[in-house]
């Protein structure tokens, strides 16, 4: 089964995708990894007027150190990132070691 159509958008700023949220409200939705809601399209079980793609925006997808000395992963971080990034294997190991278990196979 297909989705219904739907507008599709790529902002590549935070400021861009607020904006079309608030422009679009409850008919948007912010597509991030898509493991979950393109299969709820594809069945129709959700049929947003508006897909907001979030991937484009760079300044989402960082792994730091916080000032504090926390350890800071975006939002838009890939798993494979975190994976192979060595402030994880440093900071919290355990993270960097689960990261092939999660998410749909």
């Amino acid at each position: 089964m297909k989705p219904p159509p739907f507008e599709y958008f790529a902002p590549t700023t935070t400021a861009e995708a607020l904006e079309l949220l608030s422009q679009f409200g409850y008919e948007a939705k912010p597509l991030a990894g898509g493991q979950s809601l393109i299969p709820t399209m594809n069945f129709r079980l959700a049929q947003p007027g508006v897909l907001i793609d979030l991937n484009p925006i760079a300044e989402l997808a960082y792994i730091r150190r916080g000032d504090d000395g926390s350890l800071r992963i975006g939002a838009m971080t890939r798993q494979r990132q975190v994976e192979r990034d060595p402030l994880i294997a440093e900071r919290a190991p355990l993270l960097r070691e689960t990261m092939p278990y999660i998410a749909h196979s």
